[in-house]
């Protein structure tokens, strides 16, 4: 009798949680562990994993580390995957974080970057969605498992800049600008976080100072917007108004 086939991954070997419950999943999916530079999983040539609880994911997002981590795997991976696990009320009450900023993450990540966000209770969860995510790839559509994989088709710096293109009130021509400017996304998104927005006595914007001030196009409009939809700012309230500086 045929035995069927089992889809074999490739896991970060910091992954030590994940090691030892996929050591007991043999029968239907099999591992190596490396030391992998972009992402935790690796299940094929197209497709790789990033794994986040919910505190990690937290954490990541007010130090910038989110960004970066999964700019470079959109980067490198044709169908990039985030899984987060365990993102509940223990977390919302427990960071100090906002929920508009939280969800406009999760907003941006989705709906701006196209990498798929996969929602988990727990690791036992996320190690059933590993397996039906790796025996979809490998055994029914037949996609080879590698490593590390360059993106096809465009430049690096052509897949920066359509990265960017996600962000609001943005074109080919101004996502270029800000590449030229500022070379990755990650930097880009932290232009954007660092430019504040001027406001005069009477609490209208009027004007920008930080990152992004000597760029052409890019107002208080353009940052107010972006800020929004990545980090969940708010418009500044009258008793935080910046006086008039000029």
């Amino acid at each position: 009798m045929t035995q069927n086939p089992i889809p074999h991954i490739i896991i970060d070997n910091r992954e030590q949680s994940l090691r030892v419950l996929l050591d007991k999943k043999k029968d239907t999916i099999t591992y190596e562990a490396q030391q992998l530079d972009i992402a935790d999983i690796v299940i094929s040539e197209n497709v790789a994993i990033e794994r986040k609880t919910g505190f990690d994911f937290v954490s990541s997002l007010t130090d910038n580390r989110l960004f970066e981590q999964l700019l470079r795997l959109k980067e490198t991976y044709i169908s990039p995957i985030l899984i987060l696990e365990g993102l509940n009320d223990e977390v919302f009450e427990n960071v100090g974080v906002q929920i508009s900023s939280i969800y406009g993450a999760l907003v941006y990540i989705s709906y701006k970057l196209g990498i798929s966000v996969i929602p988990t209770r727990h690791l036992e969860d996320t190690v059933i969605a590993i397996e039906r995510i790796a025996y979809r790839e490998q055994i029914k559509d037949g996609i080879p498992l590698l490593s590390r994989k360059a993106p096809k088709g465009m430049s690096i710096e052509e897949r920066r800049s359509f990265i960017l293109e996600g962000l609001i009130d943005i074109g080919p021509k101004k996502a270029k600008t800000l590449i030229e400017e500022f070379k990755t996304p990650h930097k880009v998104i932290k232009a954007i976080k660092h430019t504040e927005i001027l406001y005069t006595k009477t609490g209208n914007p009027k004007a920008i100072q930080g990152p992004l001030e000597d760029l052409t196009g890019f107002g208080w409009k353009f940052v107010e917007k972006n800020q929004k939809i990545l980090f969940g700012k708010k418009k500044k309230s009258p008793q935080k108004k910046i006086n008039d500086r000029y």
